[in-house]
């Protein structure tokens, strides 16, 4: 995939996305000029050789009240920020190509108090260069982590954690998601099942689905599955040092 028809596959997303501009999107104007970027490249024919990359600023939805077993109770106006940022060391998009991958998703909420609360995830693409301190698979979810202290220390110059124990979290294997996976993500994970099932209800979204997994997925899983059937060090170690 190069960057025109990257672009033609983000701005299918954008336009999906303004569809549910009220209900649970509130903010694309990051997608909007990731794409505007996108198109300035493909018109400059110097910018063909260079390495691809895709860098979507702070997308915001509206997470509606209604999860279940959120702590602390009777939190409100709960909004999640993402942004995406996705590297290919090659001017095309594949996921052989990959050489950059990080998704922050930051919940920020208030309390009964008014108080601001956060929570954050974020996925990452890891490079093995050497040892690991800990468990770092090559894609891998984790919670909290640099976004979650850097935005709580903004908000609160002496974070009172309760009797709450944050640590380094576990790195837990997930296969890559690009923007469109990641918004797929969302709506599944944030915005509730018919918000969810409103999305891949539009065929334009199932197109561009189908054709993100194949490009990202089927490689992933193959890996994995070829590892299983031929078990090696070197495999082994790139999927999950």
């Amino acid at each position: 995939m190069n960057e025109l028809e990257l672009s033609d596959s983000l701005q299918d997303l954008c336009d999906i996305l303004e569809s549910f501009f009220g209900r649970g999107v509130r903010d694309v104007s990051g997608l909007k000029r990731a794409i505007s970027r996108l198109r300035t490249r493909a018109r400059n024919p110097k910018q063909k050789n260079y390495p691809l990359n895709i860098n979507i600023a702070r997308l915001v939805f509206d997470v509606p009240n209604t999860h279940k077993h959120t702590l602390p109770v009777g939190i409100t106006e709960s909004t999640l920020s993402v942004s995406i940022k996705m590297g290919f060391r090659t001017s095309t998009v594949s996921f052989d190509a990959i050489s950059e991958l990080n998704i922050d998703f930051e919940v920020s909420s208030y309390n009964s108090e008014g108080n601001t609360v956060k929570s954050a995830w974020h996925l990452d693409y890891h490079n093995v260069v050497g040892n690991e301190h800990f468990s770092h698979p090559q894609f891998h979810f984790q919670f909290g982590g640099k976004k979650l202290r850097e935005s709580l220390q903004e908000s609160n110059s002496h974070l009172n954690t309760g009797e709450l124990l944050l640590m380094e979290s576990p790195r837990l294997m997930h296969p890559p998601l690009d923007p469109v996976l990641a918004i797929d993500f969302i709506f599944g994970n944030f915005l509730g099942e018919n918000a969810w099932k409103a999305l891949r209800n539009k065929k334009p979204f199932g197109k561009i689905h189908k054709l993100s997994k194949d490009m990202f997925w089927k490689p992933y899983y193959s890996g994995i599955s070829d590892y299983l059937l031929n078990p090696s060090a070197k495999t082994s170690l790139g999927l999950h040092p």
